[in-house]
């Protein structure tokens, strides 16, 4: 048997669990190959103790034993649960998407409230939330030259700045154009672009 092929499907297999795959057997109106898998998974996600990568491992090994004949359906399962997976993930985009739509919502009704202390709250927890992250950069980075810490922590920045992205509606620097992904060109543009918006609101 094909061990790419059995290592894919394992991999996919831990993914979208054993009633994905009993569901995926029942658009072939039943499939014995399909359900030997589910009933593996189980076996395998009963094990205490194992990392996602160990279990994988072991469907693999198990998965070995099926007869040469279950090729042809291994491929079929594949196709299905590779579908399943897009599904899934399309799901959680749009989650996500609804869940950025109402923050952003929620902002500009803020914005225009009556009551100036709603008002004012988010603009001025945006600026904050620019200078503590500022402040946080310049001070790991000069501590960091002259021999103390490892300088800045991108998870420390990030959280630190969160009110800030959010208050301006932006969801990663990647969106940012015309520069290509991940270069620093496009990030200290981005953060030059945050600190003109932000004063601006004041």
């Amino acid at each position: 048997m094909s061990l790419p092929l059995i290592m894919a499907v394992a991999q996919m297999a831990m993914q979208v669990g054993p009633a994905a795959i009993r569901g995926i057997s029942s658009l072939f109106g039943g499939s014995e190959t399909a359900e030997k898998i589910a009933g593996m998974v189980e076996q395998v996600d009963d094990v205490i103790g194992l990392s996602s990568e160990q279990k994988e491992i072991a469907l693999t090994r198990k998965m070995q034993t099926l007869s040469p004949e279950s090729m042809v359906e291994l491929e079929r399962i594949k196709v299905e649960m590779e579908k399943e997976i897009t599904r899934r993930q399309e799901l959680t985009l749009n989650d996500k998407q609804a869940e950025q739509l109402q923050t952003q919502e929620t902002i500009r009704g803020g914005d225009k409230a009556e009551n100036p202390y709603i008002r004012i709250t988010r603009p001025l927890m945006a600026r904050q939330s620019m200078w503590a992250v500022m402040l946080y950069c310049f001070l790991m980075e000069a501590l960091h030259a002259f021999g103390y810490g490892v300088g800045v922590d991108v998870s420390v920045a990030a959280l630190l700045s969160s009110p800030a992205w959010a208050y301006l509606g932006l969801r990663t620097l990647d969106g940012f154009a015309p520069h290509p992904k991940s270069s620093g060109q496009k990030t200290i543009g981005a953060l030059v672009s945050l600190g003109s918006n932000l004063i601006k609101r004041r």
